[in-house]
């Protein structure tokens, strides 16, 4: 909340609230930090002085005002909070009505019906006006808690706050001030004036109350309204005092008119201002302090010399004593005690105050010599029974610390000042006894008399029975020896010479009490020290006496008479002496002092376990046996209980469980086969007569401690029946739960008390059970050994049976009383719900496990199942309890363990998509039911937790897992409605909205979000530390956000919050010290950017993209004016910190297990966790080693031995837990980081992340990722998703390199230069960041073991992509330039020598490569052949693959071969071979072998680049092994294979077997362009591989025509070309004799013929469509002709083929004719695209859009442009390459044409060489020519006109002069041979 100077509102509940909220946050924040200036909080402070000086009187009625208002209808007004507006008559009359009520400012009450309307959301169901009322009631109590919590932040002498010391000062005088200005005054009369029943009637009388549970809030608003305003006044009494008018003003009122609770105790009001007055008659900080004699001056006792002596007037007795008065005048008389006895202490202790002190205050001497009269009058007044009946019988004491410390201090005190006054009621008390004896001897009854020493006795009992502070300590300081001073350790010695009472003689009248108030003032150690002690009272003396009576019961087994049976077994055996026929009856007395000394032995059994063990063990007392058999005998009924809680108290331990099991066996209090005995007697005989049941809840309490110390024992009552604890089981379930509802009870809230008692410990017993087929009865027989208690409830639970009947009856009954205020009974009915809750969510929880358990027992018939009977319908408005439960959360702040409970059942039930769906539909029968179930959860959300303790956090996390739990669901879902999301329609369209805007509910969604928000408010601590709730929030968060259905409106919500995400992800922590919630929060918050990166960038959400990258992308300052805006931006800090290594926990040295059985039984307790990880179960572990235990045979002494070492396994278990949290936190955490910074990077507009600001980020990034991931040390997960990271990361680098090369007009070595800094800067040792980001790369792999494939795979991708920045290959989307490229660099690329400039990046990449040496080569190289993955093979293979392109002359040339890895390589293809016929199939198993073979043949071929590594490879044989792969033999059917289409992802059977035999051919293509045709082995090897695989061959060849499909073109192509090259006539004349190709000459001849045929069927080009690709029309023709001329004056002379040879050359010229006018069309459109590039900054967005096409949407004008021109530059770089190959096609038709013409032109001109040679060539010609020469020539003729010629010429214009003069040449020589020709 943001302070002002003025408030926005001026309502009567927003400024209260505000201060309230302000006061809060300054005084509980510690530490130097504070949220805001300390000047504003004075400023708001001085604001408010008038307000709290008039407290609780509002602004007065104005009658101009309403004149005003009421004119508002039709002119409007001027609001504050609404600006002008116009008022309807409905918001005048009621602005009217409370400004009556309240008499109160006509604005104000306006401006508070405005803030009820905005308020409306909060409080659905409630009409304005009456919210107005309730937030009118809530300002006031806002008002008066600001101000008590200031009056109690003034510096005093009780307590002090941990807030800024100038605060705290600011804040002593500002109250100060309003104390000495008449604040306590006005308080009293605020006080006065607000009384329940007087606001009650005026709500009432205006018809202004509230309906339901909004009355009880509004009740409570008062109520709490009236305990501030005492508070107020106590705190100012507690902290300095109060002055002599307002304490006498709050004696006088307090004496004259106390307000009283329903227990005639005092109230809350009354209590805290008797409480101040006791503290402003307190001078206990004199010796309670060191600096007691300081602090002392502050107080008016001190300052004010005549205060003493008005107070001595005012409480000293009157001389003539009246009758005490009954009625009124007994709390007067009482409170005036109180008061004399408080002052008297307080001048007990002035008079030893030092001199200093006394000479300051100045008080008479004979004033303070009246401190012992003052005590007599008290004692005499009966003080400590007034404090023991109106102030210690509630437990309103014990829950306030300082009203339990100042009566502490109250008591101590008069031991200690006023020993002697103790010894006199001492002495009196021993004489009252003594005349009540006297008058019992002489059968009279003694009048009746309480002893004064016995009402402080049980005031000491009542105040330390509860004592949270442990106060009672201070009476045994003296054992202790801690004593701090002299004069503390006389206090302490005198304190415990009061406890040693039992040292000296005490009387029987005395008895019962100094035990009861031993008991309550037990303390572990020195009280048994105390008992332990054989003097006249003692723990030997007290369990003695117990055993000497059980024993004389035993001998006179009917001690009472036959007329006083019922009475003995009564509330009471008092019978006069004369009346006692029996020598051992027992009268009241007797039985008194036994119930008080067995609580305390009950009391030191609890505190002290070795007292516990001690007295359960002693064989001489016989204590347990001795109790039990007490109880079977006829003793009065609530002896019987207090035994039976004292048997509770020494069981409580697991040590002392199992022996007091055996003893209630034995004394079998408990029978299944008699009931006319023991417990089940007196509870139908007795208890129900009497209509109370102590012994029954008694031994429920029993049974409730037995269980809970230790797991019950199977064995019990082994021999005598069935063992187990069916008997008990039985006794508590149907004598005592069952008939509960139904019996009579003299006191109501016993029902409840019950209830609660048997449920508690069906409950335990179900927590304890878990179901085992064994558990169930066999069929028709009975079983040998009862099974375990829980077994019976959990069935009954799962049928319909009057348990679960009374179980859910419960849970509706006790629901429908949470309404009711204060009910006596309220406590108990809360502990029942939260039982009856716990007991069905346990009870779900083991539904499946039951379920498994009866069906391996073949029971399941017998199962019903608690899912489906939970949902049966109840009541009028047919709910089922699943509703109740949700109605059970709208309690959670009265009720926050119930509603935690509820929560946890629903969770349970809702996994159940029925149970879900069932929940769903009932909420949404009755929208008001709906509305208010809804408010219920947000409720628990909005809870404050402090003053309701873990409850409440607990509940809230529930909530946010029961969403997260429901939230997957299928919508619509209860998770959805909670969230607020439209269920009738899509819930991707729905509309979230603020609370209350446009009536839009609050919902969960709205409270986690403020959730949020208050985590990341400032405050004073420099780092908050996120709690679970917080991290769940953000989870959930997270999820919403995630997921498809729910993530537009949500999305849209948390960007209208001021984006919401962005502001979140800007709150960087340290985490290095966070704890892992907060990591984890953290981690969430960045997922959910994630998502709403990604979501924003699809949705063009250009001002959501901006604002979260200007909050992650951006610094949020500058640390200097250098600084950039991506350094030290938010996501690179939120890396910086990150831990990435996690220690082990050292295991501990075991004396008593063996550690490798240990290891294995912790290894098998492992339980997968939410977050990947694995955790160890405690329980488990605690389980099995507990089972070992028991059954270990061992004394005592070895027992705890293994106990200790036991808990020692389980610290360190914990221990090993509390790490695998911590690496799974961080893991979890790298891997949100690491998605949002990859979403970032990838849907990043330009125009919001340029491109330098995207290169220097990635780069900084990539550093500081890499130096941050030691990869040697860090964590595994982390470094999987560290290595994906890199990969990632140098993608978009890469990819920012090419954009930004693309916009540059540099040389590609300027734009290095430019790109990446200065060469002299890229040189130097690890300074520029590539360097550096190489070396970690190579490093990483070197240590990368071979078992984290992942990671290797991700570290080759991401060496691939750097080299890939380092040898950019041009696109045909950049600019064009000049390639530095020879005809010996294009044939051999280790001749390449890069120029000065282009060798910078490459030179450094080549360092650093090579300064690993050999050692990286043979990882790689091992990768590559090994037995990883195949991905990481195939990366493997490309990065040796480009690491060989970059430097052709690389050393690795040798690794490969002398290592053998390329042998390996190569014979690693025939092993493929298998695998790709299999993958050729058409449903294949896997397509990895074929991908792993392309990666393979890619490395090959670039190795076949160079001339060393094509003759290694033709020596190692790799054509060979390619002519031996039988997968080339499966050429798929033409007509049926290449018309399918590929599917989503595997590709259809023709291309991939294409993806076989095109790079196949390839690597023979590449090996002829290095070693050239002429080379022999080169050729052989390939005409072997092809007539190897003639029918695939002819397969093609046959197939294929101009309109074939792409793909068959394709290979067409690839298979022309490799003939093409090999059909040299020169060398395949000499190596045609070997024998190979001598088998093999028809396949020869039958290529030769194919080849030759395809000409013609070539020589018109296809139509220009987007289909067809003219390239491969272009290098087919340009094959086809280059075959034709190398094979021309081979196939003219005759034989087989001569007809297809003839045919292609007359061929040659059509197709001369038609490329020329292709070339034509394509130098026409070339002219168009570069048009068109040139006007690309004229265009506007349409035209670009256009040009872009519909499935092109750029994000900005700026990308559209870019991507405009990419695209052009693509087109005119496709555009020339066409020109290019077509005007390449046209010279080799031409030269064919020329080699045809002079074959056939040329032949009459030719002579024979000799006459005797008439068979020569020439003479062959022309005999074979015949009209073909003269058909040619006209055909000539026709052609080659001027214009043709001209043509001709002009396709060399750009090409070198030789060029151009070959082809004139050829043109000359044809137009000679047309010209000379004799045709």
């Amino acid at each position: 909340m943001d302070i002002n100077e003025g408030t926005t509102t001026e309502d009567l509940w927003t400024p209260y609230k505000e201060l309230a909220a302000v006061v809060e946050s300054y005084l509980t924040n510690e530490g130097s930090g504070a949220p805001y200036a300390v000047h504003t909080f004075e400023s708001v402070l001085r604001r408010h002085k008038q307000t709290f000086l008039s407290l609780l009187k509002n602004p007065a009625k104005n009658p101009a005002s309403r004149e005003e208002i009421k004119r508002g209808i039709t002119e409007g007004v001027n609001l504050p909070s609404v600006g002008r507006t116009l008022l309807s008559k409905e918001l005048v009359d009621e602005a009217i009505i409370i400004s009556d009520m309240y008499n109160a400012n006509e604005y104000a009450c306006l401006e508070l019906l405005h803030t009820a309307q905005r308020q409306s959301s909060r409080r659905p169901g409630l009409a304005r006006g009456l919210l107005a009322v309730l937030l009118y009631y809530d300002g006031k109590r806002a008002l008066v808690q600001a101000l008590r919590e200031l009056v109690m932040a003034r510096d005093g002498v009780s307590w002090s706050i941990s807030a800024r010391e100038e605060v705290v000062s600011y804040v002593s005088r500002y109250v100060g001030q309003l104390v000495a200005d008449g604040l306590l005054g006005g308080a009293l009369d605020a006080l006065r004036r607000c009384d329940l029943d007087t606001e009650l009637e005026l709500l009432r009388r205006n018809r202004a109350l509230p309906p339901g549970r909004h009355l009880a809030r509004l009740l409570a608003a008062v109520q709490n309204t009236r305990k501030l305003l005492a508070g107020v006044i106590f705190a100012a009494s507690a902290q300095l005092g109060l002055e002599r008018d307002i304490l006498l003003r709050l004696l006088s009122e307090q004496m004259s008119s106390p307000s009283k609770g329903p227990t005639g105790a005092l109230d809350e009001i009354s209590l805290a201002l008797q409480m101040a007055l006791l503290y402003a008659l307190d001078l206990s900080v004199l010796h309670r302090r060191e600096d007691g004699e300081e602090l002392a001056k502050k107080l008016p006792l001190i300052q004010d010399p005549d205060l003493i002596s008005v107070l001595l007037d005012q409480l000293s007795p009157p001389s003539e004593p009246n009758q005490t008065q009954e009625g009124e005048d007994k709390h007067s008389n009482g409170l005036k005690a109180l008061c004399q006895l408080s002052l008297g202490l307080a001048l007990a202790a002035l008079k030893r105050a030092p001199v200093s002190l006394l000479r300051r205050a100045e008080p008479k001497t004979e004033l303070l010599d009246q401190d012992e009269m003052l005590v007599d009058a008290a004692i005499d007044g009966g003080v400590f029974e007034y404090l023991d009946e109106a102030i210690l019988s509630s437990d309103l004491v014990s829950s306030e610390e300082y009203y339990q410390r100042r009566i502490h201090s109250l008591i101590t005190d008069f031991i200690v000042l006023m020993h002697s006054k103790l010894m006199e009621m001492r002495v009196k008390a021993e004489e009252a006894a003594r005349a009540a004896q006297l008058y019992a001897a002489e059968g009279l009854r003694a009048p009746a008399q309480r002893a004064r020493l016995d009402a402080l006795l049980r005031c000491v009992e009542r105040l330390y029975r509860r004592d949270p502070l442990r106060l009672r300590r201070d009476y045994w300081a003296a054992c202790d020896g801690s004593a701090p001073s002299c004069r503390a350790g006389g206090r302490a010695a005198t304190l415990y010479k009061f406890v040693r009472l039992s040292g000296e003689v005490v009387v029987a009248a005395l008895l019962p009490g100094y035990l009861r108030a031993l008991a309550a003032l037990a303390v572990p150690r020195h009280t048994w020290a105390l008992l332990a002690r054989r003097d006249a009272l003692s723990a030997h003396h007290l369990l003695t006496a117990l055993s000497l009576y059980y024993r004389n019961l035993r001998a006179d087994p009917s001690p009472f008479a036959e007329h006083l049976h019922s009475s003995s077994l009564g509330a009471s055996a008092v019978v006069p002496p004369t009346a006692r026929p029996g020598r051992l009856l027992v009268r009241q007395e007797e039985v008194e002092a036994m119930i008080a000394a067995l609580k305390l032995i009950a009391a030191v059994a609890k505190q002290d376990e070795a007292a516990c063990i001690s007295i359960c063990e002693n064989l001489q007392w016989d204590a347990i046996n001795c109790m039990f058999g007490l109880i079977c005998c006829h003793v009065p009924l609530p002896l019987k209980a207090e035994l039976c809680l004292t048997l509770a108290a020494l069981g409580g331990t697991a040590a002392t469980a199992g022996r007091v099991w055996a003893a209630l066996e034995a004394a079998q209090l408990v029978s299944i086969s008699k009931d006319k005995r023991a417990l089940n007697v007196e509870l139908q005989e007795v208890e129900c007569r009497m209509e109370e049941y102590p012994l029954s809840r008694a031994f429920l309490v029993l049974l409730e401690a037995l269980c809970g110390a230790a797991p019950p024992p199977r064995a019990l009552g082994a021999g005598s029946r069935a063992p187990g604890l069916a008997p008990y089981v039985r006794h508590a379930l149907e004598r005592l739960a069952l008939p509960a509802p139904h019996r009579p009870y003299a006191r109501p809230p016993e029902r409840w008390q019950m209830l609660s008692l048997c449920f508690q410990l069906f409950a335990r017993w179900l927590d304890q059970y878990e179901p085992a087929a064994s558990d169930f009865p066999p069929p028709n027989t009975e079983s040998d050994m009862n099974p375990p208690p829980g077994f019976p409830l959990l069935l009954q639970l799962h049928t319909k049976s009057e348990f679960l009947r009374l179980v859910l009856t419960t849970l509706d009954e006790a629901h429908e009383l949470m309404d009711k205020q204060s009910a006596p009974e309220q406590e108990y009915v809360h502990k029942t719900l939260v039982s009856s809750l716990q007991i069905l969510e346990r009870a779900l929880a083991l539904e499946r496990p039951l379920n498994v358990a009866a069906a391996e027992a073949g029971r399941a018939v017998l199962v019903v199942g608690l899912s489906k009977l939970i949902l049966a319908p109840e009541g009028p408005d047919g709910c089922d309890r699943l509703v109740t439960c949700c109605r059970v959360l709208e309690h959670v702040s009265a009720l926050p363990e119930a509603a935690a409970r509820a929560v946890a059942l629903l969770a349970r039930a809702l996994q159940s998509p029925v149970c879900a769906r069932h929940l769903l539909a009932s909420v949404l029968h009755r929208h008001d039911l709906a509305a208010d179930v809804r408010h219920g959860f947000v409720e628990c959300l909005e809870t404050e937790d402090w003053g309701v303790g873990a409850a409440a956090h607990g509940t809230k996390e529930g909530v946010l897992l029961l969403l997260l739990q429901l939230l997957p669901a299928a919508p619509p879902s209860l998770a959805h409605f909670l969230l607020g999301y439209t269920l009738n329609d899509d819930i991707s369209r729905s509309v979230l909205q603020e609370a209350g805007s446009a009536g839009a509910p609050r919902t969960c969604f709205h409270s986690i979000l403020d959730i949020l928000e208050e985590y990341i408010a400032p405050s004073g601590d420099t780092q908050k530390e996120a709690t679970t709730l917080v991290e769940s929030c953000y989870r959930l968060l997270y999820w919403i956000c995630a997921r498809p259905a729910t993530s537009p409106p949500a999305l849209r919500l948390l960007r209208a919050r001021d984006y919401f995400l962005a502001r979140h992800a800007k709150a960087v922590v340290n985490l290095e010290s966070a704890s892992p919630a907060t990591v984890s929060a953290r981690s969430w918050l960045l997922r959910a950017c994630a998502c709403e990166a990604g979501a924003a960038g699809a949705g063009r959400q250009h001002a959501a993209l901006a604002a979260l990258l200007a909050a992650l992308a951006h610094a949020p300052h500058a640390h200097d004016a250098h600084d950039q805006e991506w350094e030290w931006c938010v996501i690179r800090r939120s890396l910086e910190s990150l831990p990435v290594r996690v220690s082990a926990a050292p295991e501990p040295n075991w004396e008593l297990f063996h550690a490798h059985q240990l290891r294995r039984a912790i290894a098998e307790c492992d339980l997968p966790t939410g977050l990947g990880g694995k955790r160890i179960s405690v329980s488990r572990v605690h389980a099995l080693l507990s089972r070992e235990l028991a059954a270990l045979r061992a004394s005592a002494p070895q027992r705890s031995l293994v106990a200790a070492e036991i808990q020692k396994v389980l610290d360190y278990v914990t221990e090993v837990n509390k790490q695998r949290n911590l690496a799974a936190t961080l893991t979890h955490y790298y891997d949100s980081w690491r998605q949002l910074t990859e979403i970032l990077f990838c849907v990043a507009p330009q125009d919001l992340l340029g491109l330098e600001s995207k290169k220097n980020l990635l780069l900084n990034i990539l550093q500081d990722l890499l130096n941050k991931i030691p990869p040697a040390e860090v964590l595994p997960q982390i470094g999987n998703l560290a290595s994906g990271t890199v990969l990632l990361l140098l993608v978009n680098l890469r990819h920012c390199y090419i954009l930004q090369k693309r916009e540059s007009t540099l040389k590609t070595a300027d734009f290095e230069t430019s790109f990446f800094g200065p060469s002299n800067q890229i040189m130097q040792t690890k300074s520029l960041t590539l360097k550096f980001i190489l070396h970690k790369i190579l490093s990483w792999i070197l240590v990368s073991g071979v078992s984290t494939q992942k990671m290797r795979v991700n570290l080759y991708g991401a060496l691939l992509n750097f080299l890939n920045i380092v040898n950019l290959k041009p696109s045909s989307a950049d600019p064009e330039e000049d390639v530095n490229a020879t005809y010996v660099t294009r044939l051999d690329s280790s001749k390449a020598r890069p120029s000065r400039e282009e060798s910078t990046l490459k030179s450094m990449a080549i360092e650093v490569i090579n300064s690993f040496g050999e050692n990286l080569c043979s990882i790689v190289c091992s990768d590559c052949i090994g037995g990883g993955h195949d991905v990481c093979r195939m990366v493997a293979l490309s990065c040796l693959d480009t690491m060989i392109e970059i430097n052709p002359g690389t050393d690795w040339m040798n690794t490969l071969t002398n290592q053998g890895y390329l042998r390996s390589l190569i014979d690693s293809l025939l092993q493929d071979d298998e695998g790709l016929k299999e993958a050729l199939e058409p449903s294949p198993k896997s397509l990895r072998v074929l991908y792993v073979f392309e990666s393979k043949m890619a490395l090959l071929i670039k190795i076949a680049g160079t001339r060393v590594g094509a003759e290694t490879l033709l020596a190692q044989g790799a054509l060979a092994s390619l002519a031996n792969l039988r997968a080339l033999d499966a050429h798929p059917d033409i007509h049926a294979g290449y018309g399918a289409r590929d599917a989503d992802f595997v590709p259809s059977v023709a291309n991939r077997f294409r993806q076989i035999l095109v790079p196949s051919l390839t690597l023979c293509d590449a090996l002829l362009s290095t070693l050239g045709a002429q080379n022999h082995s080169c050729v052989l090897h390939a005409t072997h591989l092809l007539l190897s695989h003639l029918e695939c061959v002819d397969m093609v060849l046959r197939a294929a025509h101009p309109n074939s499909p792409q793909g068959l073109l394709i290979e067409l192509e690839a298979l022309t070309s490799v003939i093409a090259r090999t059909s040299n006539r020169e060398v395949f004349g000499v190596v045609s004799g070997d024998t190979a190709l001598q088998s093999s000459a028809a396949g020869v001849q039958r290529v030769q013929y194919l080849m030759l045929a395809l000409l013609p069927r070539f020589q018109q080009p296809p139509p220009e469509s987007p289909e067809q690709d003219s390239i491969l029309y272009y290098k087919i023709v340009w094959n086809l002709l280059m075959f034709a001329r190398n094979t021309l004056e081979e196939v003219s002379v005759g034989g087989a083929t001569a007809e297809g040879g003839r045919r292609a050359g007359a061929a040659a010229l059509a197709l001369l004719h038609a490329l020329l006018l292709r070339r034509r069309a394509h130098d026409k459109l070339l002219a168009t695209v570069q048009h068109q590039l040139h006007n690309v900054p004229a265009m506007t967005l349409l035209d670009m859009k256009k040009l872009l096409g519909a499935e092109a949407t750029p994000a900005s004008p700026v990308e559209a442009r870019a991507a405009v021109v990419a695209r052009l530059r693509e087109r005119a770089a496709a555009r020339r390459r066409e020109l290019q190959l077509c005007e390449h096609a046209a010279h080799a038709a031409l030269q064919l044409l020329w080699a045809h013409a002079r074959l056939l032109l040329r032949a009459s001109l030719a002579r024979a060489d000799s006459p005797r040679d008439s068979m020569t060539k020439a003479a062959a010609l022309r005999g074979a020519v015949g009209e073909e020469a003269v058909s040619l020539r006209k055909e000539l003729l026709a052609v080659f006109n001027e214009r043709f010629v001209e043509e001709l010429l002009e396709t060399a214009k750009n090409q070198p002069p030789i060029q151009r003069g070959f082809l004139e040449i050829l043109l000359k020589d044809i137009k000679t041979m047309i010209q000379f020709s004799p045709y």
